[in-house]
């Protein structure tokens, strides 16, 4: 009974949880409301100042998305590592 570690399973899925609540209210009140007012700023810039400064803000924009994602994709290997040791903790 002592070799089980159910403690380290119940945290694992306790974390899976908070994960999906936190992608569903990241997605519902964050991504899809800033897509759509990004979406509606390039339009209006493109109708006011032509197309080339349409574009060149969409290409910002698209530089520091792209700055993110690489920044949040490197940051993922020590939350990783973080978690496991966590697990490992806690199952003892």
């Amino acid at each position: 009974h002592l070799g089980r570690q159910t403690g380290g399973l119940s945290r694992i899925i306790d974390r899976g949880t908070r994960g999906i609540n936190f992608i569903l209210t990241s997605a519902v009140f964050n991504v899809i409301p800033t897509a759509l007012e990004i979406g509606m700023v390039g339009g209006i810039l493109t109708y006011k100042f032509g197309p080339s400064f349409g574009g060149l803000t969409m290409a910002t924009l698209a530089a520091y998305i792209a700055f993110t994602f690489s920044t949040t994709q490197w940051r993922i290997q020590f939350r990783r590592e973080m978690n496991q040791c966590e697990n490992v903790g806690n199952s003892r």
